[in-house]
């Protein structure tokens, strides 16, 4: 078995990224490019016109604004869509998303308006839990700071709530209204103390189903730096428990970290390549290969669930198990990014560059990536094995039982409660006939997948 992941991160440098991923790498790796075209005194003259003879005298945000676009079109401006410049706010959150928990008080919000920031989950044990928030309330106000007027598009009212751990907020609260309170009722209002901790929200889901409750189903939302801890404990758990097949669900999985997905596929593979990756520098140049140490029994049968919104690493891993023959892939085709993004952070700034560093193919050299611009039914990703179409109906009522599951992680009623608790939908159900079947899982993990 593989390291634990923070062994693989350095604490600073550049971030290698899939999806919406981080890696950290050596800055010093960015090589300048010798043939890139950068005037000085064009970007000074441009500069020196805005500042003298613009309309208005621009503020210092304003300012600081315009220069990030011009920072932003730059990278966006190269021939792959995949390239940004992340202010200093998006940078924090993307750091957060990437190592999937946050210091704050463990709440989902949303405005209402006229009166403040709606409570509209609550993450269980976590703090606002422990200081008796409940879903309905509202938030009026924050250290004495009337939200009546929040904005949720202002990332100020949401950071009010955030801060570092350990640290204190003092909040008021509006509780709901009875449904039989008389008109004219006020909602009693009341101040809590809620001491700010670390949220970190699950990337796998699991749990046992079919005949016996034989199967092992485990969902990765997002591949994050606590994926890796999060499979192998839910993994581990279920093979102990004698489960003899597993179906790994990436579906709507957009990515998330190099390091994580390749943890992941080395559950599976013994021996051989998991990903290749093509680039410029060393770092981005290279082959990750599995280790025997960890691997599950083969005699453990696997499905793997990928559909159009299943990108970056997720598909890292359904081709490596589709070129191994370790399991069958199972849904629709994928989105097609076969592209890493390094994220260098700018030293001083707390704002990084995202920029496209590598490319990334299968075990067996495939590489399917979608042109920039091209529209999402382009031809483009790893076709699966068995590929199962779902029904315009079928696919809204399976985004509708993933959005009651986000409810329920938070504490709150399901969003669709005409979608009931235990629907398999028909990609899910599909998989679970070939394990019972077993007979098409070994015919196709028998089979060859070239690169055509």
């Amino acid at each position: 078995m593989r390291p634990k992941l923070l062994t693989w991160i350095p604490l600073v440098g550049a971030v290698v990224a899939l999806g919406a991923a981080l890696w950290w790498t050596r800055a010093a790796d960015a090589r300048p490019a010798t043939d890139a075209i950068w005037d000085d005194d064009e970007v000074d003259f441009v500069r020196r016109v805005v500042a003298t003879t613009y309309v208005d005298e621009l503020t210092e945000k304003q300012s600081r604004d315009a220069f990030h676009a011009a920072l932003d079109g730059y990278l966006k401006s190269l021939p792959d869509d995949y390239n940004d410049f992340i202010p200093p706010d998006d940078y924090r959150r993307w750091k957060e998303d990437a190592a999937g928990r946050y210091a704050g008080i463990g709440v989902k919000i949303e405005a209402k308006q006229g009166r403040g920031l709606l409570i509209g989950g609550v993450f269980p044990g976590g703090p606002a839990a422990t200081a008796g928030v409940a879903v309905g309330d509202v938030v009026v106000e924050v250290e004495g700071k009337s939200l009546a007027a929040a904005d949720l598009s202002r990332d100020e009212n949401v950071k009010l709530l955030k801060g570092p751990e350990g640290s204190k907020v003092h909040v008021v609260l509006e509780g709901p209204l009875p449904a039989d309170a008389p008109a004219g009722t006020l909602p009693i209002r009341r101040t809590v103390e809620i001491v700010r901790g670390l949220i970190a929200t699950p990337s796998v889901f699991s749990r046992r189903m079919g005949p016996l409750d034989r199967t092992g189903y485990i969902r990765i939302a997002e591949f994050t730096e606590a994926t890796s801890g999060e499979f192998d404990r839910d993994l581990d758990a279920m093979v102990a428990g004698g489960i003899t097949s597993v179906i790994v669900d990436l579906r709507q999985d957009g990515g998330g970290v190099l390091p994580a997905t390749v943890h992941v596929a080395d559950r599976f593979i013994r021996a051989g390549d998991i990903v290749r990756l093509v680039g410029r520098t060393p770092n981005s140049n290279r082959v990750e290969r599995a280790l025997d140490a960890g691997t599950i029994a083969e005699s453990i049968a696997l499905v793997v669930l990928v559909d159009g919104r299943s990108a970056s690493a997720s598909e890292v891993f359904a081709g490596c198990i589709q070129d191994h023959r370790r399991g069958v892939l199972l849904g629709t085709r994928t989105f097609g990014k076969f592209l890493v993004q390094n994220v260098i952070e700018i030293p001083g700034r707390q704002a990084a560059v995202k920029i496209t560093s590598a490319r990334y193919l299968t075990p067996n050299g495939r590489w399917y990536t979608r042109k920039a611009g091209a529209p999402e039914a382009a031809p483009a990703g790893l076709v699966p094995d068995v590929v199962v179409e779902m029904s315009e109906a079928d696919a809204k009522k399976f985004l509708a039982a993933r959005e009651n599951l986000d409810a329920a992680l938070w504490g709150a009623k399901p969003r669709h409660a005409d979608v009931p608790a235990d629907w398999v939908d028909p990609q899910l159900r599909r998989a679970l006939e070939l394990i019972d079947g077993n007979l098409l899982l070994q015919e196709i993990r028998g089979e060859d997948h070239g690169n055509g």
